[in-house]
């Protein structure tokens, strides 16, 4: 676990969201340190964050899987240990946002697809939503508690859908 700093600033809310995402409320005094010392050591990020260095580790993974962190290797000639030396790369993430927006988008569709190419029951009491084919393997009764299954209009379900997809259609002509 991290002690976290209360002066960790960063600019762009959408950034900030999209880190704390992938990554939680750790990775931005991480991301801080990143920003101060330029290239430094995982190490010494998990000295001056007060933060165990294998979960420093992760987060950086995840910086590093998600395109907004760098790392190189160097070895030392007399102990032979390896040391990573990481830079933060958020120039990287207008690009990085664009192409998780694309793949949201894909999804988006194929969910779209499938709600409107299937007609789904649901049981009364909230516990499953199933395909016509799925209920009547059950009998229409709800697998969980017995209850019979109520057809389900997911009209307003797939609105919304629509919506999303124009929106982020929109957003990404624009970027």
């Amino acid at each position: 676990m991290c002690i976290l700093s209360e002066n960790v600033i960063i600019e762009d809310e959408v950034t900030k969201e999209f880190i704390l995402e992938i990554a939680g409320d750790e990775a931005l005094d991480i991301i801080e340190q990143l920003k101060e010392k330029g290239e430094t050591t995982d190490e010494d990020i998990a000295e001056n964050v007060e933060c165990d260095l294998n979960n420093v580790r992760k987060i950086l993974y995840k910086l590093y899987d998600n395109g907004l962190a760098d790392y190189s290797r160097s070895r030392d000639e007399k102990s032979g240990w390896i040391t990573y030396s990481w830079e933060l790369t958020l120039d990287n993430i207008d690009s990085v946002l664009k192409e998780r927006k694309k793949v949201y988008l894909e999804e988006l569709e194929e969910r779209l697809e499938y709600e409107e190419n299937n007609v789904f029951y649901v049981c009364p009491d909230g516990h499953e939503r199933l395909t016509f084919e799925e209920a009547s393997e059950e009998q229409f009764e709800c697998p969980e508690c017995g209850k019979q299954m109520v057809h389900y209009d997911d009209d307003r379900d797939i609105k919304e859908i629509k919506e999303t997809i124009e929106e982020l259609k929109e957003d990404l002509e624009n970027s």
